[in-house]
């Protein structure tokens, strides 16, 4: 989840300027609607709910209720682009100098088609609780996501680059120019203006009890989300119009809620489609989804994340569906993203 860093950097960026992807068009398909989040610790909850689902068809997105078994896409999740959205190259070729972020979001064009993630079998190092050892398995996270998403941008005609990781012992050791005073570091954030993930041992641990394999995979995949967000350009889309709406205004608030969600849903998608792959077992997915239940606002916050059960229905629906079409949080309803 993200922190006050990014926040910083996005309130930043209206007074002076920052380098961000440029944008040089969009494939309109859907009519418009539309976080920075903040990271705190998550108590587990069941991630099983008493809802069910049932799409609507032709309209993408969780639309309310969500089931209460565990129900991974896996295989059933939509195969990789076949052909370049943007106009650019395939999956397999180096990225052409014309391969380009867009600055969009209800009209993305990585929404404009049901799109899936590369199967990939993930090899992950168990969780030893010290800050050595969690290095070696953000880096190893950080590998499986590259690997999953990577072959999924490219054979949109997108840009993909790996994040930078900064994995310190203490919070109070890191430089990031979203950063310059580290006592602003809360949990695992992500740096937009340097790409980078953020996850300081002493705020990232304490993130979910027992600090378990599954938990600390939920953390990762949900600031990569972010990640994704920023090097495809819906960052920059997001940002220029909740200033223009008003930074704190409600309408403003909504857009980071419809921000924050989308990651929760990406992260969702990469442990849906990997899902009894490799080292993401039934275990692993479980203790993913039970922190994402408890990832939504609290009494007092501004409204940055939504709420509980909004956090807990996209990540789930990312995770039933493993389809960047349905992680659509711009044209969803409001109800949906409060």
């Amino acid at each position: 989840m993200n922190t006050p860093l990014t926040t910083r950097w996005l309130r930043m960026r209206r007074r002076r300027r920052f380098p961000i992807l440029v944008a040089f068009g969009v494939v309109g398909i859907l009519a418009a609607a539309a976080l920075v989040a903040a990271g705190r610790t998550l108590e587990p909850k069941d991630p099983r709910s008493t809802h069910h689902a049932a799409a609507v068809e032709g309209v993408p997105g969780f639309q309310g209720t969500v089931t209460e078994d565990p129900n991974p896409a896996r295989d059933g999740a939509p195969p990789i682009a076949s052909g370049p959205l943007a106009g650019v190259s395939r999956v397999g070729v180096p990225p052409l100098a014309s391969s380009r972020a867009v600055s969009a979001l209800v009209d993305h064009p990585l929404f404009a088609q049901h799109i899936g993630l590369e199967r990939i079998d993930c090899a992950l190092p168990r969780w030893r609780d010290d800050a050595l050892a969690a290095q070696d398995f953000y880096k190893a996270a950080i590998g499986c996501l590259d690997a999953a998403w990577e072959p999924t941008l490219r054979g949109a005609g997108l840009p993909f680059r790996t994040p930078r990781l900064l994995a310190p012992q203490q919070a109070g050791s890191v430089s990031s120019p979203c950063a310059p005073n580290a006592s602003e570091i809360r949990g695992g954030s992500y740096c937009a203006t340097d790409e980078t993930i953020l996850l300081p041992f002493d705020t990232v641990r304490p993130l979910a009890v027992g600090s378990r394999r599954g938990a600390q995979l939920a953390v990762v995949a949900r600031e990569y989300g972010h990640h994704i967000q920023t090097i495809i350009g819906l960052t920059h889309a997001y940002t220029d119009k909740r200033a223009a709406l008003g930074w704190n205004s409600s309408a403003g608030q909504e857009q980071g809620r419809r921000w924050e969600l989308q990651a929760g849903c990406f992260s969702g998608m990469f442990l849906g489609t990997g899902f009894d792959r490799g080292d993401i077992d039934e275990q692993t997915w479980e203790e993913a989804a039970r922190v994402n239940r408890s990832v939504g606002d609290r009494p007092g916050e501004p409204r940055g994340y939504g709420t509980d059960a909004n956090a807990w229905g996209w990540w789930k629906w990312g995770s039933d569906k493993g389809d960047t079409w349905e992680c659509n949080t711009w044209y969803a309803a409001q109800v949906n993203v409060d």
